[in-house]
């Protein structure tokens, strides 16, 4: 019988010890983690990544040579929705997903809002199951990055990649997924979303945003590990352009000058956001959207100066 592709499900849970697997139980017969799984899209696997190198004989004979599998780990893809938790006074669902991408996740209940930052000494892991029409790969030790994308009259989305390390791949039934801690997604415009450049409101198109994590595998004699070694966030905004004596993107690049954006969506409640106190606008260039002229502006963020949060 022929399996199906779109039966996959991903689960996820945060290790307490690296490259340790969260739903193998202890002694007491209790894992380390339960599992959570991702309601989302576009989900992808590379069950055998890395390199192989060739043997390359000189033995007389012309054609390919035999090769040998140097590296073996495993990338996943997926992206979720741009979307808040279904109690604000608590993190999104997404949220352990960040703890292995250098990221902290900090709820504040007395205010009723959750920040998602980088913090660079972060050394969170996930394992990750994915279930794919009866195969399971185990995925332990994993690390990744994070990027999103919010673009008017869509719903937005975060995307997560994840480097872990290999288990052999086993028959497994998929399991009966729970996705209630997910929230159904606002459409990004004029009803839910703001966008403010140094506080004053700007008509947003899209902004995409990519923390860049550095995720190499490493594997020396006694050591296999994936490590998060550098991060270098970049972003582009789409925005109307206004009159230069409201907005002068193009001074503002040459200034190098450094300036505080903020986007959010949804109601007090139901808000998922990102902000950034230190952004510098590369060089504009222009575009248009139905006829009115647009700007694309790339974007550097500054070290770790950006934010995710919910409320």
């Amino acid at each position: 019988m022929a399996r199906k592709n779109r039966k996959k499900i991903i689960g996820f849970g945060l290790e307490t010890s690296y490259g340790l697997d969260a739903f193998t139980p202890d002694e007491n017969g209790v894992p380390a983690a339960t599992m959570q799984h991702v309601l989302g899209r576009e989900f992808s696997i590379t069950p055998l990544a890395g390199e192989s190198q060739s043997l390359e004989y000189d033995n007389g004979a012309m054609g390919q040579s035999p090769q040998i599998m140097t590296e073996t780990y495993v990338t996943v893809e997926f992206t979720v929705d741009l979307a808040a938790s279904n109690d604000p006074a608590k993190a999104a669902p997404w949220g352990n997903l960040m703890k292995a991408c250098l990221r902290t996740v900090e709820e504040n209940a007395a205010q009723s809002e959750t920040f998602y930052r980088i913090d660079e000494e972060a050394t969170g892991s996930l394992t990750l199951y994915f279930f794919q029409s009866g195969s399971l790969h185990k995925i332990v030790g994993a690390r990744g990055s994070v990027s999103f994308n919010a673009t008017a009259k869509q719903f937005g989305g975060i995307k997560f990649v994840f480097t872990g390390l290999f288990a052999p791949v086993v028959t497994m039934a998929n399991p009966v997924p729970d996705f209630s801690a997910w929230v159904t997604p606002l459409k990004i415009g004029v009803q839910n979303a703001s966008f403010t450049i140094d506080g004053t409101a700007t008509k947003l198109i899209s902004l995409e945003y990519d923390q860049a994590n550095q995720v190499p595998y490493q594997e020396y004699v006694g050591h296999e590990e994936v490590m998060i070694t550098d991060y270098k966030p970049t972003a582009t905004m789409v925005i109307e352009a206004p009159e230069l004596a409201q907005l002068d993107v193009f001074a503002l690049a040459q200034a190098g000058s450094e300036h505080e954006l903020v986007f959010s969506n949804g109601p007090v409640g139901n808000q998922v956001g990102w902000q950034s106190s230190q952004v510098q606008f590369g060089r504009p260039t222009y575009g248009e959207q139905e006829g009115t002229q647009t700007y694309s502006i790339p974007l550097t963020v500054i070290a770790n100066s950006d934010q995710f949060f919910t409320r």
